[in-house]
């Protein structure tokens, strides 16, 4: 049997901050019916059960993840 083709996986906001802010997004506008001191990260354990779990799930040469928008990158590079 061979290679089975993978699924793709794209990890949605969870909440509105976002460092493109643009003018378009529905999300954007809803900061403030959150909490001031909401920080929208995922756990650590989230992360890494989002990750095995993805990775286990797939017989594909190649895993890809996808973050929409540009939130990923406000949690800084030292975290990647």
């Amino acid at each position: 049997m061979g290679k089975q083709n993978g699924f793709h996986i794209l990890a949605k906001p969870t909440g509105p901050i976002c460092n493109l802010d643009c003018d378009y997004c529905y999300y954007t506008k809803k900061e403030s019916y959150f909490p001031k001191n909401h920080t929208f990260r995922m756990s650590d354990e989230v992360l890494e059960s989002y990750i095995k779990q993805n990775i286990a799930s797939q017989d594909t040469e190649e895993i890809v993840f996808s973050w929409q928008g540009g939130e990923p990158t406000l949690i800084g590079l030292d975290f990647f």
